[in-house]
């Protein structure tokens, strides 16, 4: 059932999606970041480094269902490039990420992915207005140990990032 803006919403599924790594050491799933080695693990983990597109699907994959980011949202939270980038990123991307969580500022995407989203958007509870997300009630508010994980996603760019972002998304 898809849920209308004006119909308050059952509690959403915090799980996250498909987490980046294959690690079971290390945690995707933010709510267990709280330990002393969290910072040491998440460094180890992408220590190689990434590339951008890398890094667009590592944030992707963190948001939990039910919840999308736009792809400005991204950007500001990985203090490197912009929509356009993160757009690009995305269209490269084929199903391997939950790419009906990553869309535009205005709760769409491209019309040929709309149905297909709206099937996804169905099926995780995502607040919808007439076949839009409502951005405001569904937009992902990352907590302190999902902001961990994006600095050190980050911090693996080989280009430098601004600083580290705490502000909550608008």
């Amino acid at each position: 059932m898809v849920h209308d803006a004006s119909v308050s919403t059952s509690a959403q599924d915090n799980r996250v999606g498909d987490g980046f790594t294959s690690d079971p050491d290390i945690s995707a799933d933010p709510s267990t970041d709280a330990d002393a080695g969290t910072e040491t693990r998440m460094a180890q983990e992408f220590a190689g480094g990434l590339e951008y597109a890398e890094a667009v699907f590592a944030v992707a994959a963190l948001i939990p269902p039910g919840k999308v980011l736009s792809y400005g949202d991204i950007a500001e939270l990985l203090g490197s490039g912009g929509p356009r980038q993160v757009g690009a990123a995305m269209a490269g991307s084929g199903h391997s990420v939950c790419w009906w969580r990553v869309l535009r500022a205005d709760g769409t995407l491209r019309a040929d992915l709309q149905a297909m989203a709206l099937l996804q958007w169905d099926a995780e509870d995502t607040v919808l207005r007439h076949g839009k997300v409502v951005m405001a009630q569904a937009r992902w508010q990352p907590d302190e140990g999902a902001h961990q994980r994006i600095d050190a996603i980050s911090a693996s760019l080989p280009i430098p990032s601004m600083a580290k972002r705490r502000r909550r998304l608008i």
